[in-house]
């Protein structure tokens, strides 16, 4: 042993028992914070699959609720065109009706309708009756 080495250790001689308490709990410290790194990599592997599988869901949740709302404007396109369709039928129709009840002569006192009146009224029950069939 060189000459310096063996002050040194002559001088440590008497805190051997502090120095390895020292050495130990220098040990254990660092032991410590390696499982700490350790266990935190181990939990932010984790954390990083649930995000993923969560988002994974929620774009699966999102092409569902874009499919349900194409396939209900494709319903409400259909029903639009299908009461424009009526609408197209029956606007003549009711113009025709509006204007025969308009010209039709003024009720008797006793309030019964005439024969005109007894028409038109058929004839709107017939459109109607006709279109709620359409549909």
């Amino acid at each position: 042993m060189p000459q310096g080495a063996a002050v040194i250790a002559a001088a440590l001689a008497p805190y051997k028992l502090q120095l390895a308490a020292v050495v130990g709990a220098a040990a254990a410290v660092l032991c410590f914070g390696a499982g700490w790194a350790v266990n935190g990599w181990r939990l932010g592997a984790g954390v990083a699959k649930l995000q993923a599988k969560h988002a994974q869901e929620q774009a699966t949740q999102a092409a569902a609720t874009v499919s349900t709302l194409q396939a209900d404007a494709a319903a409400i396109h259909q029903a639009a065109t299908e009461y424009a369709g009526i609408q197209s039928t029956l606007a003549p129709k009711i113009a025709a009706l509006t204007k025969e009840l308009r010209n039709a002569p003024r009720l008797p006192v006793d309030c019964r309708p005439d024969d005109v009146r007894v028409r038109n009224l058929d004839a709107a029950i017939d459109a109607a009756n006709q279109a709620a069939t359409a549909r």
